[in-house]
């Protein structure tokens, strides 16, 4: 007798370690981040608290802070400049989400890449059927700009639930956050400039030719 109630604890055990080899995989591929893409940048840029040199690995889910320009190339091929910008970045499903409430954020999404971007009170849905690039620039007042050189955006206002076709002949500013508009820029103001303005961008920024030749570091992420 006692010696079969060893042989059925032996067995249960085994059938347990069996559950746990057989369950382990999925459970731990739902706990890691998936990988969005890679930081290239001259300037500082922090992923949380940590510093990110050129080279990190940006995961979904990470939130970006970066002082100077800083560029993030994602594997689909898409691609954000930021600058005195903070967003957070991750996929739900085959969408790229993208949440900010400050700074500039020069941008180039690839056809068939869909995209939500979250800022301030809008959140702005693309047509995947081109390529959308162009600059979005805000602040911490509720001020915000769009102006795009292709494709288009919807914007929603979150709050007011009013929706704004964004594109290259519409750009969308939004100067007193309490009159959304979707308009050209004002007299004698350069969209690009408006953008820059509101972002707290004193003049036009860029990683330029530069971005090109920046070390290659590897990430210990």
């Amino acid at each position: 007798m006692f010696g079969r109630a060893i042989h059925v604890k032996a067995m249960a055990l085994a059938l347990c370690v069996s559950i746990l080899f057989a369950t382990a995989p999925f459970t731990l591929a739902e706990t890691v981040a998936a990988p969005l893409g890679t930081i290239v940048t001259k300037g500082n840029v922090n992923i949380g608290n940590a510093v990110a040199p050129t080279g990190t690995t940006i995961l979904t889910g990470d939130q970006v802070a970066s002082s100077q320009a800083a560029l993030i190339n994602f594997s689909s091929g898409s691609r954000i400049e930021m600058t005195k910008a903070v967003a957070t970045f991750a996929r739900k499903g085959s969408t790229l989400v993208v949440n900010t409430n400050e700074g500039l954020l020069r941008f180039n999404f690839k056809k068939g890449e869909d995209v939500q971007i979250n800022a301030g009170k809008f959140q702005f849905t693309g047509n995947n059927d081109s390529d959308r690039a162009g600059e979005l620039g805000l602040n911490n007042n509720g001020e915000i700009a769009m102006f795009l050189t292709k494709g288009s955006f919807t914007a929603v206002n979150t709050v007011t639930g009013i929706r704004t076709l964004v594109s290259p002949t519409a750009p969308m500013a939004v100067v007193n956050p309490t009159v959304p508009t979707a308009a050209p820029s004002p007299r004698g103001m350069s969209k690009s400039k408006m953008v820059l303005i509101i972002a707290g961008v004193a003049a036009a920024v860029g990683l330029g030719i530069a971005i090109h030749s920046a070390s290659k570091s590897s990430s210990a992420r």
